[in-house]
């Protein structure tokens, strides 16, 4: 199963990419600027933003679960089911 990462360009969000990686698990990250995101080869960028609907939507295309880094926020599923999301996936 895929796995979103949420603030994949950041800080924290490089050391979850690389974790799940090194676990041999499918990462997608969701980032507002593909181009830039200069993400470690095997990882699928999505591009979109938290405070989207339409643009997470499109994110899970495929199913998967997401990883909330740190400074992600929830507005966007707000009133929504999160049932796709996990605090830790396990490899």
């Amino acid at each position: 199963m895929t796995i979103l990462v949420t603030g994949a360009t950041g800080t924290v969000g490089r050391h979850v990419v690389r974790h799940l990686l090194d676990h041999r698990q499918p990462v997608r990250a969701l980032t507002r600027h593909p181009a830039c995101a200069a993400l470690p080869a095997g990882v699928e960028v999505a591009e979109g933003d938290l405070t989207s609907a339409a643009g997470l939507e499109a994110a899970f295309d495929g199913g998967g679960r997401a990883r909330w880094s740190p400074r992600s926020g929830r507005a966007a599923w707000s009133g929504r089911s999160c049932s796709r999301c996990s605090s830790w996936p396990t490899p």
